[in-house]
């Protein structure tokens, strides 16, 4: 069962602890807001970590040359009550196999079917689109 330990100290920082590993995350403010990250970029962080890793980790993807794999997370907020509303997250892939440019909506599926996703969905609307196209792989002295 997973599990962390987040300790507040100095009213400056927090420090998560998970398996004896440990981040910290600087509260101090500045004037556009937290140094560190704030509680809602720590979502979208965690929603990206975990679709990305499914996607990556998927058969489909498994064995396939990605060039680029890079996710961009957007949440929209409510005011009364403030909460996250909506997630918006885009997934650019860069592969060489253009076998794989079809697979795009199965793409959107597969990422959005990590724990996170299916966790934050159930309250919050996220909407996904994966962008797929075609790189070259560069060779030493060969532009791509």
């Amino acid at each position: 069962m997973p599990s962390i330990t987040a300790e507040f100290q100095d009213r400056q920082r927090i420090i998560f602890t998970a398996r004896d590993r440990s981040m910290v995350n600087v509260r101090t403010m500045r004037e556009d807001g937290p140094v560190g990250f704030n509680s809602t970029e720590l979502l979208l962080i965690a929603l990206a970590n975990c679709s990305l890793g499914t996607i990556m980790g998927h058969p489909l993807l498994a064995e396939a040359e990605v060039l680029r794999c890079e996710a961009m997370l957007h949440a929209e907020m409510q005011q009364d009550p403030v909460k996250v509303a909506h997630v918006y997250a885009t997934i650019d892939l860069v592969v060489t196999d253009p076998e794989l440019l079809a697979r795009a909506e199965e793409l959107e599926d597969i990422a959005c079917a990590c724990p996170m996703c299916n966790t934050i969905s159930a309250a919050t609307p996220i909407r996904s689109e994966v962008r797929i196209r075609l790189g070259a792989i560069e060779r030493a002295g060969t532009p791509a």
